[in-house]
């Protein structure tokens, strides 16, 4: 059966976009190190979970999206345009008055900023 030379480029299209994907984006759906190493102006971002947090999810945004979900045993690691940036975080289920908590950075190009999640109180702080 003969194809149609249209659906032959469409589908030649999707396979070459779905090789490159995960040079771009890892299963996290953050960019790799590969497409950070494209970005000269981008700084990285490090965030732990400290041990102590027993079940306690946290929810990372940053400038005011969303970007991740840490929960034990994990962390976020991703690549950070330079500039500023405002980092939230908030926990996520177990706490009776959960506040988030916010910090301000100025992300400089080939910089890491690295914090660790710990409790005070009933929040999460970046320390």
């Amino acid at each position: 059966m003969k194809q149609h030379p249209c659906r032959l480029f469409l589908s030649a299209l999707a396979c070459a976009a779905i090789a490159l994907a995960p040079a771009l984006v890892d299963a996290a759906g953050k960019p790799s190190p590969a497409a950070a190493a494209q970005n000269q102006e981008a700084g990285r971002l490090v965030i732990r979970r400290s041990a102590h947090l027993g079940t306690t999810l946290i929810s990372l945004s940053i400038d005011g999206k969303k970007v991740a979900t840490i929960n034990f045993n994990s962390s976020y690691d991703a690549p950070l345009a330079a500039g500023p940036h405002v980092i939230t975080v908030f926990p996520i289920a177990g706490r009776e008055h959960p506040q988030p908590y916010t910090t301000q950075i100025t992300v400089q190009p080939g910089q890491t900023y690295s914090f660790t999640a710990v409790r005070s109180d009933v929040s999460i702080v970046l320390k």
